[in-house]
């Protein structure tokens, strides 16, 4: 199978969100290339490059649609860059068709394990790795679907369901926005019983359904449109690790799907659109329990205001 990939010039301080109108639209994979700090700001992987301020951010997309996908990407980031008062830079944006291997490839040179948050560590499927106690280990094949575990936001999370998880032996969670099944695996690890994985993107819930069975653990994943196709019940945990207007649309619905005393775990939120997420959960009678800051991303673990 070949794969679009879209580039897009921008400056640094524009490059995250760029990045979340490629990841909105659908994209499968993200890379920075460039800038002066040298790591992953938006998942999956950095590839080394000389210090400056412009920045490559790319992307990966299927064939199907792939016009109405890149008339997307030019609709709403001309969209940002009238709303934001910063500096896009150049804004080109370039296409090239490339080979499934080329990227896979790539992307294995410079995937390596780490310990991403607490006990929780991932492991690329094929690197070896030495466990040291009370290691949790998530076997990861990211291949073309979002979330490596690299990134800060994914990060936050995986800190935040360790927080946050129940201490009794029977609990559920729903994760909205899947990816590679990151999440959803880690939270079958800790102990939940039941896990719910959504994605729109049939890769990503293929991918999830793959790396749980590398790990050996049980879950539901489903192809879904946000909340659309997710049956209605009630969950202990929820996450959506996405972006800020996401979580925005998602806080008006989410309640019915949380028990009185569930936590819901939210990330993927630039800086700037922290209060506009408080702001949200608020007039959607929630409770910030707890706020996670990494670089220029925040995460938030919330309850209802009557739990």
């Amino acid at each position: 199978m070949n794969w679009n990939q879209v580039s897009i010039e921008t400056s640094e301080r524009a490059c995250d969100i760029v990045a979340s109108v490629l990841v909105d639209a659908g994209a499968t994979g993200v890379q920075i290339e460039g800038g002066e700090t040298p790591v992953a700001r938006r998942d999956e992987y950095l590839v080394p490059a000389p210090a400056n301020d412009t920045v490559k951010v790319i992307a990966y997309y299927g064939d199907t649609s792939f016009d109405a996908t890149l008339d997307y990407i030019k609709q709403h980031i001309a969209a940002a860059k009238s709303a934001a008062d910063i500096d896009f830079g150049a804004l080109l944006i370039s296409i090239n068709e490339i080979e499934d291997s080329d990227w896979n490839a790539n992307f294995k040179k410079h995937f390596k394990t780490f310990r991403a948050a607490g006990d929780i560590v991932v492991k690329p499927t094929w690197e070896k790795y030495e466990a040291e106690q009370n290691d949790i280990i998530i076997e990861l094949d990211p291949g073309m679907a979002f979330g490596s575990g690299v990134h800060e936001t994914t990060k936050m999370c995986l800190e935040l369901v360790q927080r946050y998880k129940p201490s009794d032996d029977d609990w559920s969670v729903m994760d909205i926005g899947c990816g590679s099944g990151i999440l959803s695996i880690a939270c079958a690890k800790l102990g939940a019983t039941e896990v719910l994985a959504l994605d729109y993107d049939q890769v990503s819930v293929d991918v999830t359904q793959a790396n749980a069975k590398a790990n050996n653990v049980k879950l539901t994943a489903i192809q879904s449109d946000l909340l659309q196709n997710a049956q209605l019940k009630q969950y202990d945990i929820v996450l959506a690790n996405i972006i800020a207007d996401i979580v925005i649309r998602l806080n008006g619905d989410i309640s019915s799907y949380l028990n009185d005393d569930a936590t819901y775990i939210v990330s993927g939120i630039i800086e700037d659109r922290l209060a506009d997420v408080i702001a949200s959960l608020e007039q959607n009678n929630f409770i910030v329990l707890q706020t996670l800051c990494m670089a220029d991303w925040r995460a938030l673990a919330v309850r209802k205001a009557n739990a």
